[in-house]
């Protein structure tokens, strides 16, 4: 059941301490609004001034209920003082009422300067709450339209008032969304890249089905989502892109407590291993959920940590520096770590920053050397993404780079520094290769700057984990 709510909201001000035309305001509020099983609550805040003094701030609530009505109560503050943000309360006032369905109905009260002066705000609210069945699609679809408002819907691309029937309900296209409606769920919105992702994957006959939301804010205030009906939801963040969780991945990872958990946003869609079996995986942020034969599998894994990381990487940098024999390398360490990259199909890896300090030999004993601080960031990749069967080749690629150095001589030093990075960053670092049908899911950077790679949880990928730990123990 949806309620169409449109209201006209005045508030008629006298300040009675001022004189003229500026001794009384009236300040109008309207709008159109929609009430459903997904959103039953709505608040609306408003302001209202006169003469140099006071202040009226009025906040309405509205609550759908079970039969239709919409419960509503309105609280309204009077501020009077020297200036117009003070928090000088002088009076306040509230008024609840209840709008039956398919009902116009007009509130009033009148909130007054109860500390000093005859000050006073009388507010009225007209409200109509006109109630659409869940299996009015039509008319739903319409009031969803009406409440969005052109500018985010664009133009209908569909007939509005015949909408498309798909399976499971209908459905009206627009330029910058589309509109679902389903007997169950009434209907709602879908636009953006979460739209693009679901039109890729089959839409409405794809097994996420209908949404049964619009497109909301998670909880973190970072990404975005849609659930569907079909146990399935699409989540987007700027450091990720859309992606598709379902199924029992989507329950362990609610569990863990979606996005804020240990997990944190999925970075791939959900992944069938093999056809002919019910196993199938998700990559997260932050890990591999596996779900093989109706029950969770736990990934088996070879890592380096970030300050072994580290060293691997001071180790090479000081190899493709050797011609410089002169070259004193002080200090290598990780300065930061990037976010996941944003990728319609797969995230992209976290990307590290290493620091490097040192200075040069002179050879000059009275003149201080000149020194140097390199920043190189470092992306590592797969050539293939993961998925349990194919091979990979796993690398790391300078990404950007910037050289300062200083004291006397330290322009040769920067000339030398360059031609050594460029020189010897030129090709990608190798980091090994995958074989495939080794049950490889996933090559992870970890937010210390450490490399993770994931495989299936059966006995093949325990020892391809265990191959790939002696190998990374040996760089």
């Amino acid at each position: 059941m949806q309620s169409k709510i449109q209201y006209v909201s005045t508030m008629r001000i006298v300040d009675h301490e001022t004189f003229g035309s500026n001794e009384r305001k009236t300040v109008r509020n309207s709008g159109l609004f929609l009430l459903d099983q997904g959103k039953k609550k709505n608040s609306l805040f408003f302001v209202g001034k006169c003469g140099g003094e006071v202040r009226v701030e009025l906040k309405i609530n509205f609550t759908q209920k079970a039969n239709g009505s919409v419960s509503i109560k309105e609280s309204a503050k009077l501020y009077e003082g020297s200036s117009t943000n003070t928090r000088d309360l002088d009076g306040k006032a509230s008024k609840s009422s209840t709008v039956a369905a398919n009902q116009t109905k007009t509130i009033t009260f009148r909130v007054r300067n109860t500390d000093e002066g005859d000050d006073y705000a009388d507010i009225s609210l007209q409200v109509t709450n006109s109630v659409i069945a869940d299996s009015d699609c039509t008319n739903g679809i319409k009031a969803k339209a009406q409440a969005l408002g052109s500018g985010f819907t664009g133009a209908a691309t569909s007939n509005i008032n015949r909408p498309t029937t798909v399976r499971g309900g209908k459905r009206v296209t627009f330029k910058k969304c589309d509109i679902y409606c389903s007997p169950a769920s009434g209907p709602q919105e879908i636009h953006g890249q979460i739209r693009r992702k679901y039109n890729a994957v089959g839409g409405p006959n794809n097994a996420l089905a209908l949404p049964v939301t619009d497109e909301t804010t998670t909880p973190d205030g970072r990404g975005r989502f849609n659930h569907f009906s079909g146990n399935g939801s699409i989540y987007w963040h700027p450091a990720t892109g859309p992606k598709l969780v379902r199924g029992a991945i989507r329950h362990t990872w609610a569990k863990s407590g979606w996005e804020r958990g240990i997990y944190g946003y999925p970075t791939s869609d959900e992944i069938k291993i093999d056809p002919k079996k019910n196993e199938w995986f998700s990559d997260f942020q932050n890990g591999v959920i596996i779900w093989n034969k109706n029950k969770e599998e736990n990934p088996h894994t070879a890592k380096l940590s970030g300050r072994k990381v580290c060293a691997l990487f001071s180790k090479i940098f000081k190899e493709k520096t050797k011609s410089q024999k002169d070259l004193n390398v002080d200090s290598v360490r990780i300065s930061s770590v990037s976010d996941t990259g944003n990728n319609f199909e797969r995230s992209k890896n976290r990307k590290v920053t290493f620091k490097i300090k040192g200075d040069y030999e002179s050879g000059i004993f009275f003149i201080p050397n000149p020194s140097y601080t390199i920043t190189l960031r470092i992306a590592f990749e797969s050539d293939k993404n993961p998925n349990g069967k194919i091979g990979c080749k796993l690398s790391a690629r300078l990404d950007h780079w910037h050289i300062h150095t200083s004291g006397a001589g330290h322009k040769k030093l920067l000339n030398g520094l360059k031609k050594g990075i460029l020189e010897g960053f030129k090709k990608p670092l190798k980091l090994g290769d995958v074989p495939k049908n080794t049950g490889f899911l996933s090559f992870k950077v970890m937010k210390d700057g450490g490399i993770k790679l994931y495989f299936r949880g059966d006995v093949v990928g325990q020892f391809a984990a265990a191959v790939a730990q002696s190998k990374l123990d040996k760089m």
